[in-house]
């Protein structure tokens, strides 16, 4: 038990003490031989599995997440284009329309961390939280490591598009990198590149399948696919994953 995490794996717990792997609730030791994905791969049917039988376990509590999140969204845009359209004046509709993309930055960066919050909860074994989603912690760097992707994104669509989808595939993991083991922006786009580089296939056919479940699903399928991705995540850095 400590105040702060001492390395990989270890996990926090509602009392905000740190514990080590193999302390985390529903640990399971890294078989011998056989059974399962080992340390540093991913199975896709296990992360597609595992992201739908923790979607019906927490279904309650998901459920509000995801309709918050959309509430949240819907009434923000709703009231943008209500006011922005009060105003006679250019420039105090210039100085409104700076401030209420602020605010929708702030929002987007908020409720993203939080998905992954709830996600990388269920992963120690915890129950995931509607709070979850209004935490500021780590929110800056998480903010900041968000921009550097949407940059380095930008610069892709120069590429044919394809530039683009490459950026998003190689850091696909960043966030979690920088709520889950507190990485700076820099470091947790790094390391998303990597273990993305050294399992490109099963990656890329976990990614495949995750989009497709958002689109077929309106988005409604998010709490199944950031579940899958905490699982490939932890799957991928040869963490416990919660039973």
């Amino acid at each position: 038990m400590s105040d702060t995490s001492q390395g990989p794996g270890w996990w926090q717990a509602s009392d905000g003490k740190w514990y080590p792997p193999e302390q985390a609730p529903g640990y399971q030791a890294p078989a011998a031989d056989g059974g399962g994905a080992a340390a540093g791969s991913l199975d896709i049917g296990a992360a597609i599995g595992y992201g739908w039988t923790k979607f019906v376990e927490n279904i309650g509590v998901i459920i509000v997440i995801v309709l918050i999140i959309f509430g949240v969204q819907i009434v923000f845009n709703f009231m943008r284009q209500i006011i922005a359209g009060s105003f006679d004046s250019f420039l105090l509709g210039a100085a409104f329309g700076f401030v209420f993309w602020a605010v929708g930055w702030f929002l987007y960066f908020m409720l993203s961390a939080g998905l992954i919050r709830a996600a990388l909860a269920i992963t120690r074994g915890e129950k995931p939280q509607t709070d979850m989603l209004f935490s500021t912690d780590r929110l800056g760097p998480f903010a900041i490591a968000s921009i550097v992707v949407a940059l380095l994104t930008f610069v892709g669509f120069f590429f044919c598009c394809i530039g683009a989808v490459v950026v998003m595939f190689f850091t696909y993991f960043y966030g979690f990198y920088v709520l889950d083991r507190d990485q700076g922006p820099t470091e947790s786009v790094s390391s998303s590149f990597s273990v993305v580089k050294d399992n490109m296939g099963s990656v890329a056919g976990l990614v495949i399948i995750l989009v497709l479940i958002n689109i077929f699903t309106c988005g409604l399928g998010a709490g199944v696919t950031f579940i899958a991705g905490a699982y490939a995540y932890k799957s991928l850095n040869g963490d416990p994953i919660a039973a």
